[in-house]
């Protein structure tokens, strides 16, 4: 029935593409956070002070925002399967390589090294969810993806600490063996987004044909309702994005911050 059109078709994306984007996000969250059950024993071990680790922690940061727009630019052009498959590929791989880590200079130069691998993930996915959801329906695709952040605080300190107590196996300490088998799945899973993934409805065979002309009739009309179009530098200068990142760094900054230190004062 053409009625029951758009929400089955609705139903059909998000039961494709949520839950799987879900749990790639609840592996970025977890590998960008980790470090600070990691701290319970690699400090420690290595003898780094807190100026270190706290150094170490933010330096993500800067790697992090001096890459998210290149990452995305090039996200567009390239497209989002091929671009979040090495995102998540190249963070995996340095998150693992953390377990290797053994003076200040090397923690530094990996976690700002992860941040650049992990640079454009957040938005090139809500650009991607952008290119399947009418406006209407966007935010709560949105948030559904972005739910894995309070699920990743749920499932994320009794992982963190079931590793930790695999401490002395094989010769590894706990907080090596952390970095291991949580940036394993990372790797993992960018190989699954190569495979999993579409790019775009135009050639998305798991949509039929009916399904795919109502998107693509729905997202056209809505791009020629509004067909203004804004030049990255007119992006990069214009107030309001300004304002909405100086907000968003406040609350970043106190979230990361908790997110880093407490397992330690805890």
């Amino acid at each position: 029935m053409p009625d029951e059109l758009a929400p089955r078709t609705l139903r059909k994306i998000s039961q494709r593409l949520i839950p799987f984007l879900f749990v790639l996000y609840v592996v970025a969250w977890l590998d960008r956070v980790n470090v600070g059950f990691a701290a319970l024993q690699m400090n420690s071990d290595l003898g780094f002070s807190s100026s270190v680790f706290g150094l170490g922690s933010g330096i993500f940061f800067v790697g992090y925002c001096l890459f998210e727009v290149p990452s995305n630019i090039i996200l567009e052009r390239v497209g989002a399967r091929l671009w979040i498959a090495r995102i998540m590929i190249s963070w995996g791989l340095i998150s693992a390589g953390m377990m290797f880590i053994r003076t200040p200079l090397a923690f530094c130069i990996l976690r700002f090294l992860l941040g650049v691998a992990e640079a454009g993930f957040f938005p090139g996915v809500v650009y991607y969810l952008s290119l399947w959801y009418p406006a209407r329906q966007r935010a709560r695709a949105i948030a559904g993806f972005m739910a894995a952040i309070p699920v990743t605080g749920l499932i994320g300190g009794p992982l963190s600490g079931a590793l930790l107590g695999l401490n002395g196996y094989y010769g590894l300490g706990g907080w090596q063996w952390l970095f291991l088998l949580e940036g394993l799945p990372a790797i993992i899973l960018g190989l699954v987004v190569v495979f999993y993934l579409t790019d775009r409805p135009e050639v998305a065979s798991w949509l039929t044909p009916a399904e795919r002309n109502w998107l693509l009739s729905e997202l056209t009309r809505e791009r020629q309702a509004d067909p203004k179009s804004h030049s990255i530098l007119e992006a990069l200068t214009d107030r309001t994005v300004w304002l909405l990142g100086i907000i968003f760094l406040l609350v970043a900054a106190g979230f990361y911050g908790y997110s880093f230190w407490s397992p330690l004062i805890v």
